[in-house]
């Protein structure tokens, strides 16, 4: 039996997600360096990475930290998930930058950023802690649909 599938015996679902965050973890040698990490693999941790940084900050600490270099990453893999009122919300903040796509590099990002004002994010950031989307179910969903693809 393989990791994951030992993971998602375990009784609590956030359990699990931290067990299996923990098992795909092991193969990112270098932080942000998802080479080694396969597509499914990859929807899991961009997942992971915007709901830890949402949780502590909301959208402008994801952009500001070197998190938002993934923004159309992680949208895609809300919509690869089925967290469609998720990734709508993910759309309307990049709606707030004046280029798309958002720009990966630091630097440029926080430049544009600076001239934001807060209450453009707390909207956003109520709106996504509000959402019904159910991430921790539609992950595992995900894992169990594609578990050939996880160790």
């Amino acid at each position: 039996m393989k990791s994951t599938e030992l993971a998602l015996l375990l009784n609590n679902d956030v359990d699990k997600i931290t067990r299996i965050g923990e098992i795909i973890g092991k193969k990112i040698a270098i932080r942000d360096n998802f080479e080694n990490l396969n597509e499914f693999e990859k929807i899991f941790i961009y997942i992971d990475i915007f709901e830890n940084h949402t949780t502590d900050g909301g959208f402008k600490t994801f952009f500001w930290d070197s998190a938002g270099q993934f923004s159309h990453e992680i949208l895609e893999a809300y919509e690869r998930i089925g967290a469609h009122k998720t990734a709508s919300i993910i759309y309307d903040s990049f709606l707030l930058f004046n280029e798309i796509p958002i720009p990966k590099d630091l630097h440029l990002r926080r430049n544009i950023l600076s001239s934001f004002k807060q209450d453009l994010w707390d909207t956003l950031d109520q709106e996504f802690y509000n959402c019904n989307d159910n991430i921790v179910l539609l992950i595992l969903e995900f894992i169990k649909e594609n578990s050939n693809h996880f160790d």
